[in-house]
């Protein structure tokens, strides 16, 4: 292109602590030296690092409001998106998560953009919509046909995510996998960091990272660890959100509280992860976990949901990616699975890595080298075909 970067808008609700929003940040990063980058935010709330040559389109949205009202100003987010897009020459639209999707498919099908339009799903919205309402789900399906329909590329971030796409929504529009990267540079640069929660000799840390959200099911981790909480064990969880009261609630309702610690939000999580003993990661529902991956950069041995979708692919990849794990847990090449919303399963997964020393030690052995496939610097020529293979 005669030296003239190709210009791309990557859209997404916020840049709040997350996994597809990590993702964002690391392409922001390392895509810069090739793409003219913009990005548009549906909220401007930004915990992650911006490039400044990055331009930003800021929608000045609330990320909580009644969805009705949210659905009816749709098409006139579409036309700003639009707009801006026209105005600055954008000819690659990247979208991540539902609501950017909904808009970028207005663009296409409203104004008639003229641009690529990708959309990138991050989460197996089968199993996630299993949870609401038969009207919600409806909708939402419906919406889930109408955007993808409309793109020019689809990107999943697991072959899981990419079945269900084709055959529960019969997705038509070609659908690819890339999975999530993640920055081995950053964390170790920042591994050896002094957290400011003291950890004790002789205890067993487990830990767990993310934000108190529904389908991550901390209600699940807390339970299990009940059971095992009279064991020189504790439990530390690195996060926050709306549910984070409740949650310390039952900890003190379960007598934990002298078991359980809430470090809050950290930028920098890898500190506790690479002190603590065992990662334990508890969704009803995934995309494909960072956490996961970024444990196993800590060279930490996990326990993980066998959850849709991501785990199998990461923990068990020679296995059946369609198997779940059922009433017990399954050790896989790289962890534990353990069957969803199975307590016992789970505590009974949790004793026997805190008993099973070299089992542990196997794990450790291979986790950095199975992180080492997902680096940034890896992963991310494939969203450079992605964005430019159209």
């Amino acid at each position: 292109m005669n030296g003239i970067k190709p210009k791309l808008l990557i859209f997404i609700n916020t840049l709040q602590s997350g996994g597809a929003e990590r993702v964002v940040s690391l392409l922001l990063e390392h895509l810069r030296s090739d793409f003219e980058i913009h990005l548009a935010l549906y909220t401007n709330i930004v915990d992650y690092k911006i490039p400044p040559e990055v331009k930003i389109l800021d929608l000045n949205q609330p990320l909580n409001q009644n969805r009705f009202l949210r659905f009816l100003k749709i098409p006139g987010q579409s036309y700003k998106v639009y707009s801006y897009c026209k105005k600055n020459n954008i000819n690659i639209s990247v979208a991540f998560l539902y609501r950017p999707c909904y808009i970028n498919a207005l663009m296409k099908s409203l104004w008639r953009y003229k641009g690529k339009v990708i959309m990138c799903e991050r989460t197996h919205q089968t199993t996630m919509q299993q949870s609401h309402s038969a009207i919600y789900r409806m909708f939402t399906k419906f919406m889930v046909r109408f955007s993808y329909k409309r793109a020019d590329l689809v990107l999943a971030n697991s072959y899981a995510m990419q079945t269900d796409l084709i055959e529960n929504f019969r997705i038509k529009t070609p659908v690819k996998v890339i999975y999530n990267p993640i920055d081995l540079g950053f964390i170790r640069s920042h591994i050896d960091e002094k957290p400011a929660f003291v950890f004790e000799k002789d205890t067993f840390y487990f830990i767990n990272v993310g934000g108190f959200r529904k389908e991550k099911n901390h209600l699940l981790l807390l339970q299990a660890f009940f059971i095992m909480k009279n064991l020189p064990c504790k439990l530390l969880i690195v996060g926050g959100g709306i549910m984070e009261e409740g949650l310390k609630q039952k900890v003190s309702d379960f007598g934990m509280r002298d078991k359980v610690v809430f470090c809050g939000w950290d930028n920098n999580p890898f500190m506790y992860v690479n002190r603590s003993n065992c990662f334990v990661l508890s969704s009803d529902v995934e995309g494909f976990p960072n956490v996961l991956i970024e444990a196993l950069a800590c060279g930490k041995p996990v326990i993980s949901t066998d959850c849709s979708s991501g785990p199998r692919e990461l923990l068990a990849p020679s296995t059946d990616l369609h198997h779940r794990a059922i009433n017990n847990y399954e050790i896989g090449e790289y962890g534990i699975l353990t069957p969803v919303n199975d307590v016992i399963a789970l505590a009974a997964a949790m004793k026997r890595m805190y008993e099973d020393a070299a089992l542990r030690k196997q794990f450790e052995e291979k986790a950095k080298g199975r992180a080492e496939q997902f680096d940034v610097d890896e992963i991310k020529q494939y969203f450079h075909v992605a964005f430019t293979a159209l």
